[in-house]
């Protein structure tokens, strides 16, 4: 079993992964801001979603940034797009502020 690790700088590659491998996504956010990033898309017939976390920055102070982490297992042997919004919840009809999207297969 093999960790894949994605995070901006290498989204735009094709994902290798197996049945049995684990997806982890690393986006940087500042929840206090409002802003955090959300689930948008995946093929549940390939990708489980095992959890996601706020992991605060080393040197961030109270309300300060850090790093979200969204995990997936691989269930199934196809190709899925992820995508990630980085949305206020309560504001339903704005666009996202931004997008990130990669593909696991």
């Amino acid at each position: 079993m093999a960790t894949i690790e994605v995070d901006e700088s290498n989204a735009e590659e094709r994902h290798r992964a197996s049945a049995g491998d684990h997806v982890v996504i690393r986006l940087a956010e500042t929840p206090t801001s409002g802003y955090r990033w959300q689930l948008d898309e995946y093929d549940p017939a390939v990708l489980r979603p095992a959890g996601d976390e706020f992991v605060p920055a080393a040197d961030a102070r109270t309300g300060g940034g850090g790093i979200r982490e969204f995990r997936f297992d691989v269930v199934g042997a196809a190709s899925s797009d992820v995508s990630l919004d980085l949305r206020r919840a309560w504001e339903t009809g704005a666009a996202a502020a931004q997008h990130f999207r990669t593909t696991i297969n």
